[in-house]
């Protein structure tokens, strides 16, 4: 009994340390261990310009969320309202299943939310790795090079800050943090 409430005022301890330093940084959070309500997309879209166009755009929507890709088609995200409207941007095309879930088993639920955390953390990998290009041309001064890689750049840091926020996850906050105050120190020097 006394392992059990140590555990769990160890735990709230770290909730309480990340809402004190978002409320410093004046950052919206809500804390969560695990996630419980997940979004599951499934679609057949039509090989058309119409299709490959708006499963491209899906694709990328969905991977800048962070969603976890469970097979061909098949695609696994918290349950948003921004995971809502890019599974209706992709209905208008094709034929598309969304499934809503809450999770009753939560060691199911904490499988599923390390892989869908083990996704943000290979996005936010991709974005350091474009930020080490950058700061490569910047510093060979090629700054057109730098400045056209910082659109996307720019746009995969703003989406990531949502999907880590909306994760609600103490670790990926203070990761992600890092990561965006380097991209900042990187953009202010194009």
């Amino acid at each position: 009994m006394e392992q059990t409430i140590e555990k769990q005022e160890e735990k709230e301890g770290k909730f309480d340390a990340l809402e004190v330093m978002a409320r410093l940084t004046d950052t919206d959070i809500t804390t969560k261990e695990i996630c419980e309500k997940w979004l599951l997309i499934t679609y057949d879209i039509p090989k058309s310009e119409e299709g490959d166009k708006a499963r491209r755009e899906f694709l990328l929507e969905a991977a800048l969320m962070g969603a976890t890709k469970h097979t061909d088609s098949v695609y696994l995200m918290p349950w948003t309202p921004d995971a809502e409207s890019i599974a209706l941007a992709l209905a208008k095309v094709g034929d598309v299943c969304v499934w809503t879930s809450e999770t009753t088993d939560n060691l199911r639920a904490s499988e599923i939310t390390k892989s869908y955390d083990a996704g943000l953390k290979k996005q936010m990998k991709e974005i350091t790795d474009r930020i080490d290009k950058m700061e490569g041309y910047v510093v060979a001064e090629q700054f057109g090079r730098a400045l056209r890689m910082n659109e996307k750049t720019a746009k995969m840091v703003t989406h990531m800050e949502d999907a880590v926020l909306r994760r609600g996850s103490a670790i990926l906050l203070v990761q992600f943090q890092l990561v965006q105050a380097r991209y900042q120190q990187v953009a202010r020097a194009i």
